[in-house]
């Protein structure tokens, strides 16, 4: 049961008295700390925190500190996940050995910085401590596999099967594959860090490749002869004629070029080779993907339904004025 906004002193003296059993520290301290409890176990300030600090490396930055309505979303998450762990450790998914899985999916949030020292540089910056982002680590580790072995799993196979036709033939309009441009394109590369000198340099090659290509030469005889130049890239490329590059090249014809085209990595001269019109997929280019679909939704209504019924019997709580007092929530932006 939940009492999120009202809590009385009755209330405050369990917590109380539950910080006090959980070992020789300063009480006080603890409970002007705590922002929650789940079935006897608190969830701390220093929690709530953390989760935001992490979003910034799993996710993206925070441009300002949290408002009252994204703290409690995060502390609902927070609530939700310690349910499904104290679930999994029923059925002994946490007594499993797990430090493989977290050190990989670590190495993984890791790979994503240019160092490992870039990467301990963010960690101090964002003053969040490696072992906190292992423990976060490894209750999604525990939340992911409880998830699929309770929930995804035990979706009927059967059931899916079925239905999927049908869902198909009543949702085509979902299943089109997009018009695509298929094009020869030569990328002259500007630095993100390049002066002004360089970009102008970089404009005047490729105006000067673009006078050779009008002049008669093709995009392979160019490439041959600027084969040992690093900051020219030759490539072939697929794109959907509704993005913006797409869009572009969509208007040549077959063989016709185009460019200088600035682009964030530079300027690009691109030359249509095909257009491709939209298309009805088929369905079975899609079977497996609406299966997926299927089994996600139904895995996704019988875990709501499982956590409704488990909070409305465990007990737990908010404490509303201890939740307010958090703050200074710091995160650090990169440049």
């Amino acid at each position: 049961m939940c009492k999120p906004k009202h809590h009385s002193f009755i209330v405050q003296c369990i917590v109380f008295l539950l910080l006090l059993c959980g070992g020789h520290v300063h009480a006080q301290v603890l409970i002007d700390s705590v922002i929650a409890v789940v079935s006897g176990k608190a969830i701390t300030q220093s929690e709530l925190v953390d989760e935001f600090r992490i979003k910034t490396i799993t996710d993206k930055l925070l441009s300002n500190e949290p408002n009252e309505e994204e703290k409690r979303e995060s502390l609902e998450r927070i609530i939700n996940r310690k349910f499904v762990i104290q679930a999994a450790e029923n059925i002994g998914i946490t007594a499993v050995d797990h430090k493989k899985q977290v050190a990989e999916r670590i190495a993984a949030l890791g790979a994503k910085f240019p160092s490992d020292t870039a990467f301990r540089n963010i960690l101090a910056k964002q003053d969040l401590e490696i072992d906190a982002l292992k423990k976060w680590v490894y209750e999604r580790l525990i939340y992911d596999e409880y998830y699929r072995r309770q929930f995804v799993n035990k979706v009927s196979s059967k059931e899916v099967d079925d239905f999927a036709p049908k869902y198909f033939e009543e949702n085509k309009a979902l299943f089109i594959a997009p018009a695509t441009v298929i094009f020869k394109a030569m990328l002259i590369t500007v630095k993100e860090d390049s002066s002004e000198k360089e970009k102008q340099a970089a404009k005047q090659l490729a105006d000067q490749i673009n006078l050779r290509l009008q002049q008669g030469e093709t995009i392979e005889e160019v490439q041959q002869s600027l084969k040992n130049q690093d900051a020219i890239r030759f490539n072939s490329q697929t794109l959907a004629a509704d993005t913006p590059l797409g869009a572009n090249v969509a208007e040549l014809k077959p063989t016709e070029r185009k460019g200088p085209i600035s682009v964030p990595e530079g300027f690009l001269i691109v030359e249509l080779i095909k257009k491709t019109p939209q298309r009805q997929k088929q369905y079975s280019e899609v079977k497996s993907e609406i299966a997926n679909m299927l089994r996600q939704n139904k895995a996704e209504t019988a875990f709501k339904e499982w956590l409704y019924k488990k909070k409305s019997v465990e007990l737990w709580y908010i404490l509303d004025d201890a939740l307010k007092r958090v703050s200074r929530i710091v995160i650090q932006p990169e440049k």
